[in-house]
């Protein structure tokens, strides 16, 4: 792969994740605006994960038989026209049928980016090209959030949107001219004598695959709960927040960056990516108790602790599984994206009637035990693979 198409996935990358987030720092502003509850403009992050939890295992059977750069192309410019009507709609259902046409459309771009990478670049060092990939959609996470945080506080939470839209004109823009076409290894001639049915039954009978997509819905889960609501759960703790407070409270994702550059070194640390995933589940769970205390600063400095655990995770499961995967790299890469915002659909709607009715003490202890289950999964891969 060269360096400009490499560069040029990752900023696309970067502003299709952000246009996920760029709403989550906004929820309690345009619930406001809309005169809707919490459940309601929660539900602005739930459908545009619920794409990418169905459609990718779609989207990588495709991938054997067109190549990730048209799928690239179609989708972004797509992508361009939704979010212009996003940020004119004067209806909050017509903002959450919009959003769901963008889950659809990111989703493709996304299964895209991972598969082309994998096809790019030798076998020994996808798990490092996919540390790399996975502390990009970090910054867009992250990024995403800020920005339009801060857009919103100076203007309106519309114009966000419209920043949203230019940056998918201009990847559209940087896809065409400098990404070049490659083919899938796993060919039509290939493809064709095996159904769909199986080809996604195979992967998901090697109990291997099973433990670490289980795993990875159960972290994403409660990764997705817990930053939808934490806006409430700041505006609950302090009346005075502005989009820009809330905004600056995912600056966690930052050591999310640096622990998925250095995945590959916290596996040479703990010996092996089962023991480097386990500890980062103990972590993760540690935060969540962290972020139990009432107070602004040790929320935003427990950020940094969730974040550095759950992207541990992502980042040490997600180059090992594409290092396990010796052929229909597509599907298996698709079933992972399906997993992990399967976790986030659920994970960003469901827990807040948890929240909403018994508080956040209930919540937090909701998400902890969803992490336990993933813990318990990474025990199982490891007593299935020794």
């Amino acid at each position: 792969m060269s360096s400009k198409a490499f560069f040029v996935l990752m900023y696309i990358t970067i502003i299709t994740i952000g246009a996920i987030y760029v709403p989550q720092p906004l929820l309690p502003e345009i619930s406001r605006y809309f005169d809707c509850n919490m459940n309601t403009v929660s539900l602005i992050i739930s459908v545009a994960l619920l794409p990418l939890a169905i459609i990718p295992i779609v989207y990588g059977y495709i991938l054997s038989f067109f190549t990730p750069k048209r799928l690239i192309l179609i989708s972004l410019i797509i992508l361009v026209f939704v979010n212009l009507f996003i940020s004119i709609s004067q209806s909050i259902y017509l903002i959450i049928f919009l959003r769901l046409i963008e889950g659809f459309l990111i989703s493709a771009v996304l299964t895209s980016n991972m598969t082309y990478i994998s096809l790019s670049v030798e076998t020994d060092k996808v798990a490092l090209y996919m540390s790399y990939y996975i502390a990009v959609t970090i910054m867009g996470g992250f990024s995403g959030r800020l920005i339009s945080g801060i857009i919103a506080y100076y203007s309106s939470w519309r114009f966000s949107f419209y920043f949203v839209t230019l940056s998918f004109i201009i990847g559209a823009l940087l896809a065409l001219y400098l990404v070049e076409d490659i083919k899938n290894v796993v060919g039509p001639d290939v493809v064709k004598h095996e159904s769909l049915f199986k080809g996604y039954l195979s992967v998901v009978k090697n109990k291997l695959y099973f433990f670490v997509y289980m795993a990875v819905f159960c972290m994403f889960f409660v990764f997705a709960a817990l930053t939808n609501f934490l806006p409430f759960r700041i505006e609950s703790i302090d009346k005075s927040s502005s989009e820009i407070t809330i905004g600056l409270a995912y600056s966690g994702y930052l050591m999310g960056i640096f622990v998925s550059f250095l995945a590959t070194k916290f596996v040479k640390i703990f010996g092996n990516q089962i023991k480097a995933m386990i500890f980062g589940f103990f972590v993760y769970i540690s935060a969540i108790l962290i972020l139990n205390i009432p107070n602004i600063y040790i929320v935003f400095g427990g950020m940094f602790i969730f974040c550095g655990g759950m992207f541990l995770i992502h980042s040490v499961a997600s180059g090992f599984l594409n290092k396990l995967a010796k052929d229909k790299k597509g599907i298996v890469n698709g079933i992972y994206i399906a997993s992990y915002y399967s976790g986030g659909v659920i994970g960003s709607y469901a827990p807040g009637f948890v929240y909403k009715q018994f508080g956040w003490y209930f919540f937090s202890a909701l998400l902890i035990f969803i992490l336990l289950i993933g813990l318990a999964s990474i025990f199982q891969f490891r007593k299935n693979s020794y």
